[in-house]
């Protein structure tokens, strides 16, 4: 069956009804696994048995899905133009769909990256912001106060671990204390005592630099 839609599919130029209502099922397929396997980590495993390692980063339920979503498209664009138009596909190669999941892994680490370096880019910018927000080292609203906050919040940014800004970005976007601890899988305790150290730090910060 795979074999005379592939050959419709490269006679059609993928074009047409039969192409169009392929496609939609297709993708709807592919966009499925691709987020159930970069939520579970599944992903990471999956390059790697191709040799295609990559610096693994904790994503967010929200962002596995956009991550899938850009996935699916670039492995899209493989499945058709190398697989489908290009010939490579063939019989040989096992069933169409699990070709197109194939080709969504292939494509996933140049997806990924592009995406952590968007992602920390952003990160970085929103942290300092949570910072100042989040700490008020500056109470009584002083300029000299202000800007000595904002060398503390430098500072403490600079040492702050992978999984410190995760921490804080998670905080700043309102996720209660129970909801971190469990996508950082520890204790709701450890979650209010890594803050609690935070903040400590950023007063000590602050008070070292009058």
């Amino acid at each position: 069956m795979d074999d005379l839609l592939v050959r419709h599919f490269r006679e059609a130029g993928c074009a047409g009804p039969v192409w169009h209502a392929y496609l939609d099922r297709l993708l709807g397929y592919g966009l499925e696994i691709v987020t159930s396997l970069v939520k579970s980590g599944a992903m990471f495993a999956r390059c790697e048995k191709r040799e295609r390692s990559l610096a693994r980063q904790d994503v967010l339920p929200h962002e596995a899905e956009d991550l899938a979503s850009e996935t699916v498209l670039a492995g899209f664009v493989l499945f058709r133009d190398k697989g489908v138009l290009g010939g490579l596909w063939s019989v040989e190669n096992g069933p169409l769909k699990e070709y197109f999941v194939n080709a969504c892994v292939l494509a996933f680490p140049n997806v990924y990256r592009r995406w952590r370096t968007s992602s920390n880019a952003w990160h970085e910018l929103h942290l300092l912001d949570a910072w100042s927000r989040l700490e008020h080292v500056a109470a009584d609203g002083e300029p000299e106060d202000a800007i000595l906050a904002r060398e503390a919040v430098d500072a403490l940014f600079a040492e702050l671990s992978e999984d410190g800004r995760t921490l804080l970005f998670l905080k700043d976007q309102n996720y209660s204390h129970a909801e971190i601890a469990e996508f950082m899988r520890i204790s709701t305790r450890a979650v209010e005592g890594k803050l609690r150290r935070a903040k400590e730090a950023a007063r000590g910060a602050a008070k070292g630099g009058r």
